[in-house]
């Protein structure tokens, strides 16, 4: 149970900066990007699936976590766009940026 849990929160934390890229690539309308947001991190999810030994029952929870993460990047992105104007693909990049910004 545990691993299982450890391996939905590490499958919403690597989606929060995919989900940002997204809501990057929409706000710019470059389809391409958008459509890689989505799908590159789909062979780590499911790595992640099996190295928590979740078995197929366990799929929706994996998927919803993954959803879940993009969602929240994305909601991110808009916060971060709100308050520094224009931003970049990189969540990192632009959350230090904010942070250092607002010290």
């Amino acid at each position: 149970m545990d691993s299982l849990l450890a391996g939905m929160l590490a499958t919403f934390l690597l989606n929060l900066p995919f989900g940002y890229w997204r809501a990057h690539a929409k706000s710019m309308g470059n389809r391409r990007e958008w459509f890689l947001a989505i799908h590159a991190p789909v062979p780590l999810v499911v790595a992640i699936r099996l190295l928590a030994g979740a078995g197929l029952r366990e799929i929706p929870l994996f998927v919803a976590a993954f959803f879940l993460g993009q969602l929240a990047g994305g909601r991110v992105y808009r916060i971060v766009s709100s308050q520094l104007g224009q931003v970049s693909r990189c969540m990192p990049c632009d959350l230090a940026k904010m942070y250092r910004g607002s010290g």
